[in-house]
């Protein structure tokens, strides 16, 4: 009879632990914050340095920002400074390289453009490498670190433009190409990736048309087309990073003023899997996102309903994909088995407990 009873309660605990050891694997996503001290914005840059989250410019309803902000855990947030030495400023870019902070070149008004660059050691103090790159001023773009050089791909001067530049000081900059293989661009995002540039989505201005298409290079110059339809709704806007070894696709928009919230990833740049069609977070664009703590972060944004309504939340999320992910279903279905079944033995316990007497 003790066999039953450790079935039973092993049954049952397994009801009530599972989805504790589901959420554990982070396939939830938890706010940090509602509102960090920070304003609402969008078109911002965040990156990881000296083991803080970093929010850097934006913009509140047109108007740029150049306050510099830090985190250690999401929630508590302090100001490096108010204005920093570089321009107020959005949709510009932001890395880490040579144990420096980067802010690479942006907008500060629409239709308003800049190619200067500056580095930081601190958040506080800021040095501007040059006025002037040799590339276009440009927003929109998107900048990674690749063979020990920093990179400007794509963007928007005036024009939708598909040109690639690196550079190892940020003083000097030279062309990769001046056409890449993908059509040009804006408001997409670039990881890297199984020693690969990617470039993935983004807005075409000639068709005023979404992509969903997916590129990658591993030298600047020559590019491959992983796929040219993802699995995922087209989209500009939205963040990227790289996390549990996959490629993962952040909500962001797509024309007419539409924003969403689901959440895709990929091993190979093909193949896309979602993980959420509608995260806990509402839908956004021009958020942020980085990985920190073993976590993925999505940091403020924006969205347009009647009105521009601008974030300052922070949300985290695990995501690991190790567990497949029911369907609310799917998971009642199986709740619902596992109660009939602990039942059952409950029932033949107690019957042969009876016949015992």
């Amino acid at each position: 009879m003790k066999n039953f009873k450790i079935v039973f309660f092993l049954l049952t605990a397994v009801c009530f632990l599972l989805p504790a050891i589901l959420l554990a694997q982070g396939i939830n996503w938890i706010q940090a914050t509602t509102s960090a001290p920070w304003s609402g914005r969008d078109g911002h840059t965040s990156v990881i340095f000296d083991n803080k989250m970093w929010v850097m410019g934006g913009e509140y309803t047109g108007s740029g920002k150049n306050d510099v902000w830090y985190s250690t855990n999401g929630i508590n947030w302090t100001q490096a400074t108010a204005s920093a030495q570089w321009s107020a400023r959005f949709q510009h870019t932001s890395v880490v390289f040579n144990n420096k902070m980067w802010v690479i070149g942006g907008g500060y008004a629409p239709g308003s453009c800049l190619n200067d660059v500056w580095y930081s050691s601190d958040g506080v103090n800021w040095t501007q490498a040059t006025a002037n790159a040799g590339w276009s001023a440009r927003g929109g773009h998107t900048s990674v670190v690749f063979d020990n050089k920093m990179w400007v791909i794509g963007g928007w001067d005036g024009y939708c433009i598909n040109d690639v530049w690196y550079s190892s000081d940020g003083v000097n900059w030279t062309r990769a190409t001046a056409d890449a293989g993908w059509e040009t661009r804006h408001s997409h995002t670039s990881v890297v990736f199984n020693n690969k540039m990617w470039v993935i989505g983004g807005h075409h201005e000639l068709t005023w048309s979404e992509r969903n298409d997916v590129w990658y290079s591993s030298d600047g110059v020559n590019w491959t087309q992983a796929t040219a339809n993802a699995g995922w709704q087209v989209r500009y806007a939205h963040t990227s990073t790289v996390f549990d070894n996959k490629m993962w696709v952040i909500g962001g928009g797509y024309t007419p003023g539409g924003r969403i919230n689901d959440v895709w990833y990929s091993t190979n740049g093909v193949n896309w899997t979602q993980a959420a069609a509608n995260a806990e977070w509402s839908a956004r664009w021009r958020h942020t996102s980085v990985v920190f703590g073993n976590m993925m972060w999505v940091i403020g944004g924006a969205y347009l309903n009647g009105g521009w309504t601008y974030f300052n939340d922070v949300w985290y999320s695990r995501a690991s994909t190790t567990i497949p992910v029911p369907t609310l279903t799917e998971w009642g279905l199986f709740i619902l088995a596992l109660l009939i079944v602990s039942t059952a033995v409950w029932i033949i316990y107690r019957r042969r407990a009876r016949l015992s007497v």
